[in-house]
């Protein structure tokens, strides 16, 4: 078993490198269009107040949709190459419980701060509904995998295969770019965030754990700040 891993690995070593530039293209592109038109889908339908869910369905489909076609139709290869596997599980557990001992108490620092308290949650009628809360609380889990699969799935393996740990900064970068909007202590931490979760999905080699986390650090985010308002 060991000695096939090996073998696969190395294989993947023999890709040719107009791959990797393709797929940066494309993921680069796919961000440029939830970046700036993410917030186009809102305003349409915000008068029928569920906008948020667009912009969820943009980023599910440029972030997920787009890149597992391109490695599954075109590249005729697994989704389970880019992360969308168990992995080492028993590794990426180990970070989970980790990362979430050393963040729920910062959560629970930031979600005073006035910026936190105007920023979130980003769907108002979570304050007041709790099928609102519920449906936002899913819609989240969509968007976070595509974000996921994109940054610690696609990017991060698709750079690693040639360039190894080196591709935990790279998809630091472009992550932290996408936070430009948000508040600034928020921008900070994606810095250390995307290193953190590039460190856990490269070693456990899967994205589904950095996935779990990050939609459980949001949901305390919205939670703290609607039931325990300043």
């Amino acid at each position: 078993m060991a000695k096939q891993q090996e073998l696969s690995e190395a294989d993947t070593h023999q890709l040719p490198p107009w791959r990797e530039g393709v797929g940066a293209m494309v993921g680069l592109a796919m961000l440029v269009v939830v970046f700036y038109h993410g917030e186009d889908i809102v305003p349409v339908a915000s008068r029928y107040q569920y906008g948020i869910f667009g912009w969820f369905a943009l980023n599910f489909i440029c972030l997920f949709v787009v890149p597992a076609l391109l490695i599954t139709v075109v590249w005729r290869q697994r989704l389970a190459e880019y992360g969308i596997q168990w992995g080492q599980s028993r590794t990426w557990l180990r970070y989970l419980l980790f990362y979430a001992a050393v963040v729920v108490p910062v959560i629970v620092l930031a979600s005073r701060t006035p910026a936190f308290q105007d920023y979130y949650p980003r769907y108002p009628l979570a304050r007041h509904e709790f099928s609102a809360w519920l449906a936002a609380f899913i819609g989240w889990g969509v968007y976070f995998f595509a974000w996921e699969f994109f940054f610690r799935g696609f990017l991060l393996q698709l750079v690693a295969r040639r360039y190894g740990a080196l591709a935990i900064i790279v998809q630091t970068i472009p992550f932290t770019m996408m936070h430009f909007t948000k508040p600034e202590m928020e921008c900070w931490s994606a810095i250390v965030a995307g290193v953190a979760l590039g460190l856990m999905a490269y070693h456990g080699r899967s994205c589904l754990g950095t996935w779990l986390l990050h939609w459980g650090c949001a949901t305390m985010m919205d939670l703290l700040v609607i039931l325990w308002p300043r």
